[in-house]
């Protein structure tokens, strides 16, 4: 008897000093997704993508398919940003692939305000590690989100439209969801955006939330701008839009890197210096809408 109850209590001690399972990472490399046709509402890529685009795959515990979403990171590269959102995405239950567009075309920091390519640009890069995702074992294909900073914000703007669907959409999965952070919306604007013509009364195609900064230097207007990006589309198209504005928030307001710089892509097109500073309210905030989301589009 008293054998079976010092088994019994070792069983118990073994469960309760055994460390809790880890999320998992892993390298994934995959081929850039090219169409045989980009029509000019597209943009014409000015030239073949790497051979090979490289992430980092974040798993959650376990050995079933879970769903996952794709994050693209901003104009200043992969930074800490996507590691944040990836790991609060894994601890519930949704797996993530943050890919680098830069380094596999040469783009450091010391070239990086020459040398980095437009969004249209990496949409191959985009739509190739889709079909990556849905090949992999532990992702469930049919549950893919999409999820962006600044750059990767304008990209992830760009899944949402009718064109960039018509274009890569054909063989690479359908997306769920996705969630541009302060793009610089005034891109997307008739008149004033080189990317205008991608916007049209089915945008956006599938459930979007926004996520802007009420400083934003970039579109410089509180939040104006996004606001009538999302309400540019046809009322079925709406009902798939959402917009949050931090009034007080400012570009990037993760705060990974904080101070100012100059680009020329700040005040509308027309070059201003763009302010960074840490809001931990906003992103403790921006974290948990970002898991609510993809929970309830990826479910």
């Amino acid at each position: 008897m008293w054998i079976r109850a010092l088994v019994a209590c070792l069983v118990v001690w073994l469960a309760a000093a055994a460390p809790a399972v880890a999320q998992r990472t892993e390298t994934m490399a995959f081929a850039p997704h090219v169409p045989n046709i980009v029509p000019r509402s597209v943009m014409v890529l000015r030239g073949p993508p790497p051979a090979q685009i490289t992430g980092t795959l974040r798993l959650p515990p376990g050995t079933g398919r879970v769903p996952a979403v794709l994050i693209l990171h901003g104009s200043g590269g992969v930074d800490g940003r996507g590691h944040m959102y990836g790991q609060a995405l894994a601890d519930a239950g949704i797996a993530s692939l943050e890919i680098d567009m830069f380094t596999p075309r040469g783009v450091t920091q010391n070239n990086i305000d020459t040398a980095r390519p437009r969004p249209t640009d990496a949409l191959p890069d985009v739509f190739g590690a889709l079909r990556a995702m849905a090949a992999h074992p532990r992702l469930d294909g049919g549950r893919l989100g999409v999820m962006g900073f600044s750059f990767g914000g304008i990209l992830s703007t760009m899944v949402a439209t009718a064109p960039v669907g018509g274009t890569y959409g054909p063989g690479s999965p359908a997306v769920r969801g996705v969630m541009p952070f302060y793009p610089p919306c005034y891109l997307f604007t008739e008149g004033e955006g080189p990317f205008a013509a991608m916007i049209g009364s089915r945008f956006p195609r599938m459930p979007m939330l926004m996520l802007v900064a009420g400083r934003d230097d970039y579109d410089a207007d509180g939040g104006e701008s996004c606001r009538r990006l999302l309400a540019a589309g046809g009322p079925e198209a709406q009902r798939n839009a959402r917009l949050h504005i931090y009034p007080n928030a400012t570009h990037a307001w993760e705060g990974v890197r904080t101070g100012s710089f100059f680009d020329r892509s700040a005040a509308r097109g027309r070059g201003a210096r763009v302010t960074i500073q840490r809001d931990p309210a906003a992103t403790a905030d921006s974290i948990a809408r970002t898991v609510a989301f993809f929970r309830e589009v990826l479910r």
